[in-house]
């Protein structure tokens, strides 16, 4: 009975503190105490997206996911709305600098804002991806009609060189705000405790996919190169690295996995392997105390905008459901990648239930949906995907708490050569970009909120290029002095 009260309590308290509509607050579900992001996209929001606007009036350049403003100019969509009524309006935005207004006008009113410098990873970077996203409630309420409606978002900047990023306008209609923030609230009660992976130091990542060439010669047919593939070494040379952790790709840019398994080859005949190297890796790298998470590309496996939200769901439910179910804790974590795109061509999509699917023969086991730059698709994950490339400013606390992973366990992808991948054959894997001073600093900075993963370019036959692993293996020494 006072185990049941004191339940009680704790849910009375959290949603008296999820009504107060605050846009970031802390509340007392475990250790660390997590960020409720409010506002923060989900399956209630209408979102508008800057790239897909049916008109624009101003300097604006679409990069990516994004939009850049020189100065002053307005975007304007043609949504369908399915409810009358008021509706909170959130920015998903990035500026350097005070002084930027925006209004939001619709049929019926107008409401206006100042927004503010937004913090992140980012800060102080000088390369076009270097900005920080955030989500703002704009103060006021957007009235709406059912059907169309015309929407206009006008940026206001103090100077013509002024250059502003939108991303995103979200509407949230003011009756499901509740229901919004509870969603929110018992996705973050979801998340397992997550001590042992913010205590991971550093890790590895690589990119090895049907098309990753070998240093010289023809490629391999997939499944020949899966055979090929020497597992002892490979480990070996991770454990030279020192890494802590690995994340491994399952399926990439086409949709081959190293794994008999059996609805990936219905879905795609062929692109499966006799040879389980993802069970293989895991084993071995579990024999050497270093975590095993899988990538999965879910733009390609789940044919995103190629399929309707019903079709886009059965393919991430099944194939998902196979992978945990067979694997177990042999799967330590997932990393999905491709979901600010995903979430854009399936926006029904239902995040709780695939958080579920997830946590198929692992409840433990964590999951990254990766949104690049921008902020997160959905609460119903456990930490940042974090593909930052370049080092960035250091958290101050596990729990990020502004910019793009917000209210996410911090987590830091970087990139120690010019790309992810090795592809073009008869060549050498790209010089290193990063010292292993660098990196080490990097990671102490980060030591005890969050692991850094070090992406390496790796070749068909599963080794790396020698000036690679000699600058881990010198990463490795200089963490141990420090």
């Amino acid at each position: 009975m006072k185990n049941n009260m004191k339940n009680n309590m704790k849910k009375v308290f959290l949603t008296a503190l999820i009504f107060a509509g605050i846009c970031s607050f802390t509340v007392n579900i475990q250790q660390p105490k997590p960020v409720i992001p409010y506002p923060a996209a989900t399956k209630y929001a209408k979102v508008l997206y800057a790239i897909a606007v049916n008109t624009k009036e101003g300097s604006i350049s679409n990069m990516g996911g994004h939009s850049v403003i020189k100065g002053t100019g307005q975007f304007n969509w043609k949504p369908e709305i399915d409810t009358e009524g008021e509706y909170e309006v959130i920015l998903n935005y990035s500026v350097p600098k005070e002084g930027v207004n925006v209004s939001v006008t619709s049929e019926k009113n107008t409401i206006s804002d100042a927004i503010g410098i937004t913090k992140g990873v980012f800060d102080g970077g000088k390369n076009w991806y270097n900005f920080n996203c955030d989500r703002k409630l704009l103060a006021g309420k957007l009235l709406l009609k059912k059907g169309v409606n015309s929407i206009a978002l006008k940026v206001n900047a103090p100077e013509q060189s002024f250059e502003t990023v939108i991303n995103t306008l979200e509407l949230v209609p003011v009756k499901d705000k509740a229901s919004a923030l509870k969603d929110i609230g018992k996705a973050i009660a979801s998340r397992p405790k997550m001590n042992w992976f913010s205590s991971l130091k550093y890790g590895v990542m690589f990119h090895w996919t049907s098309l990753t060439a070998p240093p010289s010669g023809p490629l391999k047919p997939y499944e020949q190169a899966v055979n090929d593939f020497n597992v002892p070494d490979f480990v070996n040379m991770v454990e030279r690295t020192g890494a802590d952790h690995v994340i491994f790709t399952g399926c990439w840019a086409e949709t081959y996995i190293p794994a008999p398994l059996e609805k990936w080859e219905k879905e795609y005949p062929g692109h499966t392997t006799k040879r389980d190297l993802i069970s293989e890796i895991s084993d071995a790298l579990k024999k050497k105390n270093i975590k095993f998470i899988l990538y999965l590309s879910t733009h390609v496996y789940a044919k995103y905008g190629k399929v309707d939200t019903k079709e886009f769901e059965r393919l991430n439910y099944e194939l998902i459901s196979e992978i945990g179910a067979r694997y177990k804790e042999k799967i330590n974590g997932y990393w999905f990648d491709g979901w600010y795109q995903s979430y854009q061509k399936h926006p029904g999509f239902d995040f709780e239930k695939f958080y579920k699917v997830c946590k198929i023969g692992n409840p433990n086991r964590l999951v990254a949906l990766n949104s690049w730059l921008y902020p997160s698709v959905s609460e119903w994950q456990d930490y940042w995907a974090g593909e930052v490339y370049d080092p960035g400013t250091t958290p101050e606390n596990k729990i990020i708490r502004s910019g793009p992973g917000k209210g996410l366990q911090f987590q830091s992808l970087i990139c120690l050569q010019g790309d992810w991948t090795h592809t073009p054959l008869n060549t050498k894997v790209h010089p290193n970009r990063l010292s292993a001073a660098e990196m080490a600093n990097y990671i102490s900075a980060c030591e005890g909120k969050g692991p850094v993963t070090i992406n390496i370019e790796i070749y068909q036959d599963g080794t790396i290029g020698e000036e690679s692993l000699a600058t881990m293996e010198k990463l490795k020494q200089l963490l141990k002095k420090k």
